[in-house]
């Protein structure tokens, strides 16, 4: 059984969704990718906007309604967002970016002006006295980005908005409802806590509790609880959690920056006596060594040859600062600092790698509640040391989002119980049990079992350490007892229990599926079930690395966040990462050396590994270019582009004549990594088969952060910049031509696909040789019966390559094959998520990684056919062009964008004659195209002649023997061709 929690809305069978977006261009260059030689006369030549004017024009002509102008509203306003997020608090950006959503029950609708008013208080606004902020009527079809201009905010202020727009028919739409945001703390001086520490540490991880009293005779109008952890932390008030986050806050580079999460905690106070407490865990802040526990590869000092392990050290902190805001505008302050008590917990073990042991009967009887007893417990002490600053969490929290019933249980020894919870998942188990008080219970979790069905815990376990991941629990002997972990996590799908007192049922272990609550953005159906189940799997993996900014790949041996960037449209278009991608530029940024290098590891508390390929250290440019081109966001790129700037130079400086070099694995370059056969111990063998040098693949990444910078500095109006990046990026081409082109052979450097894959991917062939570089790499996927023999950097660019050359048949051919190398190969041993490396046996190694899963972009982006129109961002202009391969009969996608939900559906049926022969097929093609935008639909003809019916309202563009075009506007569209 399955339960989905994190967005109840969307389901694999419904039509919810969110945000989305692509790159640089017009839709007549796009459709020039999939009908390569020919140009479509309605763009050529024209300046984009002026073209999508004139297209809604000329759609809106043909749109037939009987509606009086004004007499109905017909566009409404909804889904107000600041910084991609609805209704936040606590933020720290003195000028957030605003949006809305537009919907309308009429076709081709878009709007040509709008009003923001925001007022500090609901009553003003209501009363219409915006006193914070009235933009007046602005003449623009902006929806996005939107920098607020209004008056100054400071620390805690409230900012109640709404939107209202014309559309370009002359309606003016209501009011939308009220949005909202309010200030964190700004400044050093709005904190009055302290951070604090147990001042006689014993091992178990410290309670932290504070008594207060709520004055019974004033009415209380809000109160805000700010609290920051090292490593972790959760917040009770009352005896009661005061949110569902889990594993907060975000971990970042502990020395710069920690995070602090800002809550809402009104309607949590009594009247008199209240009580405040914190439980705090280790997290990544401090990785403690325990004997027969694993505590992480990560903790490396200088990599792989040296594999001489460290420890973070420090006592864990908290801060917290309790702000009840009375009606008759007094404010009374419950901060942490030396009058706060503490003692130690139940939690006798936090390891963030190995796990969690708890002992119920330390739990202090009402310790969280006021009527708890402190007399005992110590005062405590304010630390010693903090890190520099303090800034809120703005990224979305993790919390549990779907709960598995195991599928088996087995007792495989004596009070041995082995629990099967049919997938892989990351998360924790949960217990229901009853015994005597003393009792301890045991959980193993793992991804194997041995030949005796016990868990094996292969893959789980880094390279410097033989210990295990285990967690345990010690019963309190009081009634029914219910527990998890709470600061720790574990990627698993068997789970090995000892020490049960009575025999199990299916509801005594429940696996509870963990990650952050990023909205679902993406859906995939089809007529094919192996496609269905990658589709599936890939989502799964993309959930498993939810459990920070950073997309830590690794659920087990390193929980850490390799900024590889390549993946960016394969997780965008299942779930939102707007914030995500803001807060690793941060962290990024916060990890800059001194010469402009960045990491490659985000965050790297223990400096885990000097990553120098641009490929990982190029993420702050590379991701902040494609949260550009999805979401429209310029406040990155802004924020941070100096930074980039001095990056850049540094990749400058280490280039020679053009190419960048290739160093060696433990210095951090990767090449192609873990293309079919390769191994880490020894990755650049030269005489292994499907081998690209690392300086070609690096010296791409060089490429891609020049085109990044460029695309970065023109979105910012920085054009000389901009001009200077363009004129780099076509130099790294011209070298990387000299450099790897083989001439007369048509290929590139050892002839790999990754090689022609990547130099197609930017270009790089010379005039008219693109088509035969083409053509050696699909004679080179045919000459491996199909198959795609590329890495984790190579296999985004070799779909990429392939569709726009309107090759989707050799990807449906490569994705649909059943043997090795294959998604259908991993499905056939047994797999639930994408595992680590295409040489997955289905006995070990990491079965759950979220690297070689991009071809799940592929299903909705060409498949399903919705694309973004190059040169547009945040799907202001899309394309929906359907690829119709194999023996697929049926394809549906949905993408929830930043502007609204775009759906592409289509079917293909034989109608069969008098004599039960096939004699024509039908294809029908059903779309809905978001408000505020417009698209060109690309309907493919199953024969020349082919009969079309296409909705009286759009625009037909042209035809040939394979398609026929249209434009439309927002709606829904239906298009037929038999």
């Amino acid at each position: 059984m399955s339960i989905e929690t994190s967005n109840p809305t969307l389901t694999d069978h419904t039509h919810a969704i969110t945000p989305v977006v692509i790159s640089p261009t017009s839709i007549a260059d796009l459709l020039d990718r999939h009908h390569p030689g020919r140009r479509h006369a309605p763009d050529q030549g024209r300046p984009r906007r002026a073209a999508r004017k004139r297209a809604l024009t000329s759609i809106q002509t043909n749109v037939r309604h009987d509606i009086r102008k004004g007499s109905i509203r017909m566009c409404s306003v909804s889904e107000l967002t600041t910084n991609f997020t609805e209704g936040p608090i606590g933020i720290d950006d003195r000028v957030p970016a605003l949006g809305w959503r537009l919907d309308s029950t009429r076709q081709a609708v878009r709007q040509v002006a709008y009003q923001i008013r925001a007022a500090s208080t609901g009553g003003l606004l209501n009363q219409e006295q915006p006193d914070l902020w009235d933009t007046g009527k602005i003449e623009s079809d902006r929806q996005l980005d939107i920098v607020y201009e209004g008056r100054p905010l400071s620390s805690r202020d409230q900012a109640f908005w709404q939107v209202r727009v014309w559309t370009d028919d002359g309606v003016l739409s209501d009011w939308s409802p009220v949005g909202y945001w309010e200030m964190g703390l700004l400044e050093v001086a709005d904190w009055t806590a302290e951070w604090i520490v147990d001042p006689a540490p014993a091992g178990p991880m410290p309670l932290f509790a504070a008594p207060f009293v709520v004055d019974p005779d004033r009415p209380v109008a809000k109160a805000r609880l700010y609290v920051g952890g090292l490593g972790l932390f959760e917040a009770r008030l009352n005896g009661v959690k005061v949110s569902d986050d889990l594993l907060t806050p975000s971990a970042t580079a502990y020395d710069r920056r920690a995070l602090y999460r800002t809550y809402d905690v009104t309607g949590g106070l009594s009247a008199g006596e209240n009580r405040l407490g914190v439980i705090v865990g280790n997290g990544l802040f401090n990785v403690p060594e325990k004997k027969d526990r694993y505590w992480a590869s990560v903790t490396w000092e200088t990599g792989v040859e040296k594999g001489d392990p460290i420890r973070l050290s420090g006592e864990p902190k908290v801060i917290a600062q309790l702000e009840i805001s009375y009606a008759d505008g007094g404010v009374e302050h419950i901060s942490s600092g030396p009058s706060w008590r503490v003692i130690e917990g139940p939690i006798e073990f936090s390891g963030y790698y190995g796990g969690e042991d708890y002992d119920a009967r330390r739990w202090p009887i009402d310790w969280d509640l006021p009527t708890g007893d402190l007399s005992s417990w110590r005062y405590a002490e304010v630390a010693g040391s903090a890190p520099a600053m303090l800034s809120a969490q703005f990224e979305p929290p993790i919390r549990a989002q779907e709960r598995l019933e195991p599928v088996s249980i087995h007792e495989v020894a004596p009070g041995v119980y082995v629990f099967d919870f049919g997938t892989n998942l990351v998360g924790w188990p949960e217990i229901r049990v009853s015994g005597p008080a003393g009792q301890r219970v045991a959980l193993y979790p793992g991804w194997y079992l041995n030949s005796d069905g016990t868990v094996d815990q292969n893959g789980m376990i880094g390279w410097t350490s033989t210990g295990k991941v285990a967690d345990h629990y010690t019963l309190s002997g009081v009634g029914e007892e219910v527990w998890h972990p709470r600061f720790s996590y574990h990627g698993f799908r068997y789970l090995e229990v000892h020490g049960l007192a009575d025999q199990p049922v299916q509801q005594t272990i429940t696996g509870v599926v963990l990650h952050a609550a990023n909205l679902r953005t993406g859906f995939f159906r089809s007529s094919s079930q192996l496609l269905n189940d990658i589709h599936r799997i890939a989502n799964r993996s993309v959930r498993s690395s939810m459990l920070g900014p950073a997309m830590p790949s690794d659920p087990n041996r390193e929980k850490a966040g390799w900024a590889v960037s390549v993946h960016f449209e394969w997780y965008a278009r299942n779930y939102g990462l707007a914030s995500y991608a803001q807060a690793v530029a941060r962290d990024i940024t916060d990890a800059q050396r001194a010469d402009g290098d960045l990491p490659g590891v985000v965050p790297n508390p223990t400096d885990f590994w000097y990553v120098g390929d641009p490929n990982w250290s190029g993420a702050l440019l590379l991701q902040a270019d494609q949260a550009l081109a999805h979401y429209g966001d310029t406040t990155t790129p802004r924020r941070h582009f100096a930074a980039m700037e001095r990056y850049f130079r540094y990749l400058e400086s280490r280039e020679t004549d053009g190419i960048y070099p290739g160093g060696t694995f433990a210095e951090g370059y990767f090449g192609d990594w873990l293309y079919p056969g390769q191994h880490w111990q020894n990755p650049f063998d030269p005489d292994k088969e499907h081998f690209t040098p690392a300086s070609l693949t690096a010296t791409w990444g060089y490429w891609r952060s020049a085109v990044a910078m460029a695309r970065i500095a023109e979105a910012l109006g920085r054009e000389d910049e901009a001009g200077h990046y363009r004129n780099k990026a076509r130099s790294i081409v011209e070298a990387f031509n000299r450099a790897f082109y083989r001439p007369g052979e048509f290929t590139y450097a050892t002839g790999s696909q990754a090689a022609d894959a990547l130099a197609l991917d930017m270009q790089a062939p010379p005039g008219d040789e693109r088509d035969r570089v083409l053509e050696h790499l699909t004679t080179s996927i045919r000459r491996a019966d199909g198959h795609l023999t590329v890495g984790m950097i190579a296999l985004p660019a070799v779909i990429r390559v392939l569709a726009a050359a309107g090759r989707d048949d050799l990807l449906y051919d490569a994705v649909t094959r059943t043997t090795y190398p294959g998604y259908g190969h991993w499905l056939s041993k047994g797999a639930t998520s994408i595992p680590e490396s295409w040489d997955w046996s289905g006995t070990e190694g990491v079965p759950d990684l979220n690297i070689l899963g991009d071809i799940d972009a592929w299903f909705t982006s060409s498949l399903a056919g919705i694309q973004a129109a190059p040169g547009t961002s945040a799907f202001e202009e899309i394309i929906i062009a359907p690829a119709v391969v194999g023996t697929l009969d049926e394809v549906e996608g949905r993408l929830r964008t930043v502007r609204g939900e775009i759906t592409s559906h289509w079917v293909r049926q034989a109608r069969r004659g008098a004599s039960s022969e096939v004699d024509e097929e039908e294809f029908t093609l059903a779309v809905t195209i978001p408000v505020n935008t417009i698209a060109t639909v690309v309907l493919p003809l199953h024969h020349p002649a082919a009969a079309v019916t296409a909705p009286e309202a759009s625009s037909f563009l042209d035809r040939d023997h394979i398609s026929a075009r249209y434009r439309v506007g927002s709606g829904s569209w239906t298009f037929t061709a038999r």
